[in-house]
C-alpha cells in the first residue's frame, strides 16, 4: 500500500571489458574525487622488486602536528544540528540517519562518492582504496571487482590499516548472525550465500526450487503448495511453515524502516503523539509504520484502527510486527509477487529472502560450517608505479550495475572492535554465527572508532564532542573540535539564530530565505544553501483510461511545470523536463521539453482533430469521434489532487491547463481526493484519469526497469500498472508498441554493462521514449535549504552551489572547513 511514502541501444561488448583500468595509477574527476577512466590493468609491474614504500596520502596535505591550528579553529568548537539520536554509534549496527552522521565522521571507507554519486578512489579521496577495476566476462556470467589499497596509513589510535581490516568488515556484514542495516550480503559474490547461511549449494538450489514453486490462495483462502521439481512435499510444507515467522521479520524491517528515516512525519500523520512518545513506544511505532504504509489510521480520540478494523487503545495495548503481519496477510493473501506481499517491502529482501533464511537456519546447516566465502581474496601485487600493495578481490556472478555502490564499505579497525573478545577469531577476525560475537561487537556502539577525520570523544547531555584526528589521509582537520548538538525536531533554524548550533538544515520554506535575504536582527548572521531533493513530482496521464497517444500528448502540451516553481516553489524549486530525479548522473545536460506548453491550445487542438475527435467552433466544443462509447458528446477529463488547489504545487497548472483546454471546447474536472495515493497502484481501476503526485528518491543508480519496462510477463509490479504500461505493451497503437519495446531493450541493456558513459547514452534515449509516452508528464523538483552561521564559519571553506548535491552536503569535506 505505502500510502504516504515513496519513490540509444548500444551494443553489449563481445570480449571482456575492463572499467575504470588504472594500473595503480591517480585519477581525478576535476571535483576532487577521481573518474572512471582507462589504462593499463593493476598487475605484475616488470621492475626487479618493490619500491620504497611511502604512505598514499596528498605531497600537500596539512598537518597540525607541524603546523599547529590558530585562532578559533584551535579554541572553539564548530557545532553541527542533529535530530535525536539513538546512541548506536557503530558502523555495523547503526539505524537512524542520524547516528550514521556520527558514525561517519569517525570512519574512512573502502569507496568514496563523488557529487554526482558515482564511486570513486584516489590520492586525493577520502577512500582506502588507491584504485579499483572491474572486468567483466565476455558471457557476463561474472564480473571480478579488484581494489587497490593505499599503503601507510593508520586509525586514529596509531595502528596501521591493512586489508584485514576490510576483510573483517566484510566478513562481519556476511556473517550468519549479522542483524544491522547494511544490504552487503545481498550482493551475489560467489560463496557468499553458502557462508551467509552455512549451508551448500544443493540446499540453496532445492530452496530455489521452493521458491520458483511458490505458494497460492485456494479456493478456501488457505495457502496451496505449489509442487516443486524434485523436492517432496514434506520439504516443501516444512519451508513454508516459516511464512508467519518469516512474516513478522519483513513487517519489523517495514516498522524499523519508517521510525528511523520518517520521525519528523509524526506530529503530521500520527498526531497527537509526539516523536519522543513514540521513540518510547513499540506499539506506537509499530502503529506509526501500520499508518505511514497504509495499514491504518488514527482517530479522532488517538486510538489506532487497524486495517483489518481492530481498534487499540495505544496507551495499553500492544501493536506489533505480528499484527502487522496480519494485516498484510489479509490484504494479499499468499501472493507473494511484486504486486502482493513484496509489493511493501522497505529493503532488499523479499518474504521468501526471510524465509530462506530461517528454513536454512533451522534445517538447512552443514556440518563442520563453510569457512569462507569463496568469491574474496586478497593479495599483494606491484603496480606500474613500482610500488607493492595489497589489494582485495571480489567475483559476482552475473552483471550488476547497483554493487560498485555497495562496495562503500566502511574500514573498520579489526583490533579494537575485537579487543577483550575471549572466543576464537578465525583469519577474517570474526567467530562465525556467534552471537556472542556479535554481542561482544555492539559493546562499542557507545565509542565508534576509524580512520575518518574525527576522533569519537563522548556523547553527553545531548551533545557529541569530536577531536581531530591529525592523522586523517587527506590532512589534519582545519577545527579541532567539532560537537554535533541534539535539537527538536522543527527548531532548526532557531538553533542557529539563538547561537545554540552553527549549522543546520531546516525545512525549506521561502518565508526563511526572505527573512535571511532581509538580513534583519539575527538573520543578519545566517546564511543558506539549497540543494535539490532527490525525487521529483510529476502529473500522470493514465494510458488504459487515455489510451489515444495524441489525445495524451494534446494534453501534455496544454501542461505549465513553470506554475510549480512560478507560483508555489519560487526559489525552492526548478522545472524538470524528464522522468527521473535531476541529481542522477544519468540525468542528460540541459535536455529540452518534448512537450513544449502553448497557452494557446492550438497545438493541443490539433492532435486532437488528428486523433479524430470534432470540433465545433461555434459552440466551442470539441466531442468524442464516431465510434467511441462517448461519440458526440463533450470531450471531459477528471483531473485529481490529494488537496485542494492552492494548497499544492501542481494546482495552479491544473487550474492553468483547466483553461488553456476549455479555449479548445475540452472539460476538465479538478478533484481532490484524500485517498488518492493508496489509489495509485490500481489508477485504472479506481477512475483516475490524470492526477497530480511524486516520486521519491530513488538511490544512485538510474534503473528503470521498475517503473517503466511494460511486458507484464517480465515485470509484474504495480508502478507500471498505475500509468498503464501494462495496457499500451498489448494494446497501444504501432507507434506506442515500438517506443515500448525499444524502452524494454535499453532498459535491459542499461542493467548489462557497467560502463557508465555506455550508461548515460542508453538512459538519455531511454528517458526520451519515457517521457515522450506521455503517461508521466514531469513538473518539478524542489529543493533542501542548509542554514548556517556566516560569522562563525568561514563561507569559502564550505561546498556552495552546484557542488552541493544529495550525496555531497556543504560539509561533505569537513576537514577543510574552517571557522572565521
Amino acid at each position: 500500500m505505502k500510502l504516504r511514502i515513496k519513490r540509444m541501444l548500444a551494443a553489449l561488448l563481445a570480449l571482456v571489458f575492463v572499467l575504470s583500468l588504472v594500473a595503480c595509477g591517480n585519477r581525478n574527476s576535476g571535483d576532487g574525487s577521481p573518474s572512471p577512466g582507462t589504462s593499463a590493468t593493476p598487475g605484475p609491474s616488470q621492475t626487479t622488486g618493490p619500491a620504497e614504500v611511502k604512505p598514499d596520502v596528498p605531497a600537500n596535505r596539512y598537518d597540525a602536528t607541524v603546523t599547529p591550528r590558530t585562532g578559533n579553529n584551535a579554541t572553539m568548537p564548530l557545532v553541527i544540528a542533529t535530530n535525536t539520536l539513538d546512541g548506536k554509534f557503530s558502523p555495523f549496527f547503526y539505524t537512524s540517519a542520524y547516528d550514521g552522521d556520527i558514525v561517519d565522521l569517525t570512519q574512512l571507507y573502502l569507496m568514496f562518492p563523488n557529487k554526482k554519486g558515482e564511486m570513486t578512489a584516489g590520492v586525493d579521496v577520502a577512500s582506502y582504496a588507491f584504485d579499483y577495476k572491474v572486468d567483466v566476462a565476455s558471457d557476463n556470467s561474472t564480473s571480478t571487482y579488484t581494489f587497490i589499497l593505499k599503503n601507510g596509513l593508520t586509525f586514529s589510535d596509531g595502528k596501521p590499516i591493512t586489508v584485514k581490516d576490510v576483510l573483517f568488515s566484510m566478513y562481519v556484514l556476511s556473517d550468519p548472525m549479522y542483524d544491522g542495516s547494511s544490504t552487503f550480503y545481498t550482493m551475489k559474490i560467489q560463496g557468499l550465500s553458502e557462508y551467509r547461511l552455512q549451508t551448500s549449494a544443493d540446499v540453496l538450489k532445492m530452496v530455489d526450487a521452493i521458491i520458483e514453486a511458490g505458494i497460492t490462495n485456494g479456493d478456501d483462502g488457505k495457502m496451496v503448495i505449489n509442487p516443486a521439481n524434485g523436492v517432496t512435499m514434506d520439504k516443501q510444507e516444512k519451508f513454508w511453515s516459516y511464512l508467519d515467522e518469516a512474516g513478522a521479520k519483513f513487517a519489523q524491517e517495514i516498522i524499523d524502516y519508517v521510525n528511523n528515516n520518517y520521525k519528523s512525519y509524526i506530529e503530521k500523520y500520527f498526531a497527537p503523539y509526539t516523536p519522543d512518545q513514540v521513540a518510547a513506544s513499540p506499539s506506537m511505532q509499530a502503529a506509526f509504520g501500520m499508518v505511514m504504509w497504509g495499514f491504518g489510521e488514527l482517530d479522532d480520540s488517538g486510538k489506532f484502527i487497524d486495517s483489518m478494523g481492530n481498534t487499540y487503545d495505544l496507551s495499553k495495548d500492544t501493536v506489533d510486527a505480528n499484527i502487522y503481519w496480519k494485516n498484510i496477510l489479509d490484504a494479499y493473501g499468499y501472493d507473494l509477487s511484486d504486486t502482493g506481499i513484496n509489493y511493501e517491502k522497505a529493503g532488499d529482501l523479499t518474504i521468501q529472502d526471510y524465509i530462506r533464511d530461517i528454513y536454512i537456519e533451522k534445517e538447512g546447516r552443514v556440518a563442520g560450517g563453510v569457512n569462507s566465502i569463496s568469491g574474496i581474496t586478497y593479495g599483494k601485487m606491484v603496480c606500474d608505479d613500482g610500488v607493492e600493495r595489497e589489494y582485495i578481490k571480489v567475483v559476482l556472478d552475473g552483471v550488476d550495475p547497483t554493487a560498485i555502490f555497495k562496495f562503500q564499505v566502511p574500514v573498520v579497525p579489526f583490533h579494537y572492535y575485537t579487543e577483550g573478545y575471549t572466543g576464537t577469531l578465525n583469519e577474517y577476525g570474526v567467530d562465525i554465527g556467534k552471537k556472542e560475537f556479535m554481542d561482544h561487537l555492539k559493546t562499542k556502539n557507545n565509542k565508534p572508532m576509524g580512520a575518518g577525520p574525527y576522533v569519537f570523544e563522548e556523547y553527553k547531555d545531548n551533545v557529541v564532542t569530536f577531536t581531530a584526528n591529525d592523522s586523517f589521509l587527506l590532512g589534519s582537520p582545519k577545527i579541532k573540535t567539532v560537537r554535533y548538538q541534539e535539537v527538536t525536531s522543527g527548531s532548526e533554524l532557531d538553533a542557529v539564530l539563538t547561537g545554540t548550533v552553527h549549522y543546520s538544515n531546516p525545512s525549506a520554506s521561502m518565508t526563511i530565505i526572505n527573512n535571511i535575504t532581509a538580513g534583519t536582527g539575527d538573520y543578519a548572521k545566517v546564511k543558506y544553501i539549497l540543494v535539490d531533493n532527490d525525487g521529483y513530482g510529476y502529473i500522470g496521464i493514465q494510458g488504459q483510461a487515455i489510451p489515444e497517444f495524441k489525445v495524451r500528448q494534446a494534453i501534455a502540451h496544454a501542461i505549465n511545470p513553470q506554475l510549480a516553481v512560478d507560483n508555489y516553489y519560487q526559489e525552492l524549486a526548478t522545472v524538470n523536463y524528464r522522468t527521473m530525479t535531476k541529481i542522477l548522473w544519468a540525468y542528460p545536460d540541459n535536455p529540452e521539453p518534448l512537450y513544449p506548453y502553448d497557452g494557446t491550445g492550438e497545438t493541443s487542438k490539433k492532435l486532437f482533430l488528428e486523433a479524430g475527435y470534432k470540433y465545433d467552433a461555434a459552440k466551442n466544443i470539441m466531442t468524442y469521434p464516431d465510434g467511441h462509447p462517448k461519440a458526440g458528446q463533450q470531450v471531459t477529463f477528471k483531473f485529481t489532487l490529494p488537496s485542494e488547489a492552492s494548497e499544492h504545487p501542481a494546482g495552479s497548472i491544473f487550474l492553468d491547463t483547466q483553461e488553456v483546454l476549455a479555449k479548445i471546447g475540452v472539460k476538465v474536472n479538478i478533484e481532490t481526493d484524500t485517498n488518492l495515493l493508496s489509489k495509485l497502484s490500481t489508477a485504472y481501476e479506481s477512475g483516475l484519469e490524470v492526477w497530480a503526485a511524486a516520486w521519491g528518491g530513488g538511490g544512485v543508480d538510474p534503473d528503470m526497469f521498475q517503473i517503466w519496462y511494460s511486458d507484464p510477463a517480465v515485470n509484474q509490479g504495480t508502478s507500471a500498472a498505475r500509468s498503464g504500461l501494462y495496457y499500451l505493451f498489448q494494446n497501444g497503437s504501432d507507434e506506442e508498441k515500438a517506443m515500448l519495446r525499444e524502452l524494454n531493450e535499453l532498459i535491459m541493456a542499461g542493467r548489462q554493462t557497467l560502463d557508465m558513459e555506455e550508461r548515460k547514452t542508453i538512459y538519455k534515449r531511454a528517458l526520451e521514449l519515457s517521457t515522450g509516452l506521455a503517461v508521466e508528464v514531469p513538473t518539478y523538483q524542489r529543493k533542501n535549504m542548509f542554514v548556517y552561521n556566516h560569522e562563525v564559519i568561514k563561507t569559502s571553506s564550505l561546498q556552495t552551489g552546484d557542488d552541493v548535491t544529495p550525496f555531497h552536503s556543504p560539509l561533505v569535506y569537513i576537514w577543510n572547513v574552517e571557522l572565521n
